[in-house]
């Protein structure tokens, strides 16, 4: 007698496992790190681009605090000074702001402290121009203006602001290039490692192929006994049954319990929360868009969630079956199938069967369900009818297809595509299932027979 395989897996096997999985790990670690100076850049070029937007508005300050005082050098209104006044206590703030962004800058420290120079020599020549307009009129402004001393602040505030803006656009070209060198030789790691993982992945493949190989003669022998143990595992089966059926029930009804949980309870609160995401986004709309954007992508998800749920809630009880009855049911679904698997579904169904026992019509609604899941799985079929009647004194139900055919070790192995399920639920109810292939040995025929109480036996 051949001895057992050890259950434990071969020490190069395992050591190969390591390597690549180390090898994984690495790779992983050096594209975090490639990313996270890539986030880096990223930072850097948004920091310079603050630094780019406060020394432009510098400039609309200094502007509009010249533009106010010629409005009140020619209106001799008042009125006029009040977008200086603003003017200056902003620049204040815009230089704080710019002086903290390139504190770790010297040279855009000493660049800044040039410019905060040339905006107090600015204001300085605004506050003496409003000296010299209270005791000359306009007159004197227009003699200080020929002079052109203001004009030639503001060229070296706008040459200053050039210079801080290049200085900033110089820094950030070297960040990018450096970083642009760090991401090609980490790129260059990666494809080496991933290139050496494949390698170990294919050798691992081909010893795990190999293993099979060994083991494969051992499964024969393994396969004999089976087919050997086979019709005990059938006779132990149908001891089983009465078990199988009572399960079947419990398990419908667990399901419609949860049906109900769901819907009632999960329902209600994603209701509820999609309500408050909505009013929360209509009010931030206006007042912060990237916010109320945000909200909508989770109000989208919020969405998709309640269609899952309403998609599982029908999967663990179908609600037409509650609210329309086992015809509309069957129906619905058949047209469903045959949408998505490009079928054509006959239904034929004489009765409404409103009333009948809800025992009854979950059973054949998931008989329905079953059969068209193996037709769409296995058959191979283009035409499908469906046909529920009143027969004999009790309800015949058949599902018959043009397709392949089911195979004769499948119908004697009941557990297969699902007709250990089938035939359960019929059996529960006292009736009879079958599985036979159709009219000239094409297609398969699913029957289900169920006697109304008083001819059960």
């Amino acid at each position: 007698m051949d001895k057992s395989p050890s259950s434990s897996l071969p020490v190069y096997i395992t050591a190969l496992f390591v390597a690549c999985l180390a090898i994984l790990v690495g790779n992983a670690v050096s594209d975090y790190r490639n990313l996270q100076k890539l986030k880096l850049n990223n930072d850097w070029m948004e920091h310079s681009w603050s630094v780019k937007d406060h020394l432009k508005n510098i400039n609309l300050l200094i502007m509009d605090a010249e533009s106010s005082l010629r409005g009140y050098y020619l209106s001799d209104d008042a009125v006029y000074l009040g977008p200086w006044k603003t003017a200056v206590a902003k620049l204040n703030d815009e230089f704080s702001l710019i002086g903290q962004l390139v504190q770790d800058n010297p040279a855009q420290v000493k660049n800044l402290a040039q410019l905060q120079s040339l905006f107090k020599r600015k204001m300085k020549m605004f506050d003496e121009n409003s000296a010299l307009y209270k005791e000359g009129g306009l007159s004197e402004i227009v003699k200080v203006v020929h002079v052109g001393e203001g004009r030639e602040i503001m060229d070296e505030i706008r040459l200053q602001d050039v210079i801080m803006e290049k200085e900033e656009l110089e820094l950030l070209t070297a960040r990018r290039n450096r970083f642009y060198t760090e991401h090609d030789r980490a790129l260059a790691i990666s494809t080496g490692l991933n290139g050496i993982a494949l390698l170990v992945l294919i050798l691992f493949y081909r010893l795990i192929q190999n293993s099979f190989s060994k083991q494969r003669n051992v499964e024969e022998k393994l396969k004999l006994a089976n087919d050997t143990l086979e019709s005990t595992v059938l006779t132990r089966t149908e001891q089983l049954s009465v078990l199988s059926r009572h399960l079947l029930n419990v398990a419908e009804e667990e399901k419609a319990k949860l049906a109900r949980e769901l819907h009632d309870e999960m329902g209600s609160s994603l209701t509820a929360i999609s309500m408050d995401v909505s009013m929360v986004k209509e009010k931030l709309q206006t007042r912060a868009p990237e916010l109320a954007t945000q909200l909508q992508r989770a109000k989208q998800a919020l969405l998709e969630a309640v269609d899952l749920k309403r998609r599982i809630v029908e999967g663990l009880r179908p609600s037409m079956l509650d609210n329309l009855g086992l015809a509309a049911s069957i129906q619905n679904h058949c047209e469903d199938t045959a949408r998505m698997a490009n079928l054509e579904i006959q239904v034929d169904i004489a009765e409404e069967f409103d009333h009948i026992d809800p025992a009854w019509a979950i059973a054949l609604f998931r008989i329905v369900q079953e059969s068209l899941t193996n037709v769409t799985k296995y058959a191979q079929a283009k035409r499908v009818k469906v046909s529920l009647a009143r027969v004999n004194a009790g309800l015949t139900l058949q599902i018959q297809d043009d397709g392949i055919g089911i195979s004769p070790d499948a119908i004697k192995k009941p557990r297969s595509h699902g007709l250990l399920g089938m035939r359960e639920r019929a059996l529960l109810l006292g009736g009879s299932f079958s599985v036979k292939a159709g009219a000239g040995n094409r297609g398969t025929v699913v029957e289900a027979r169920i006697p109304f109480p008083n001819q059960a036996g």
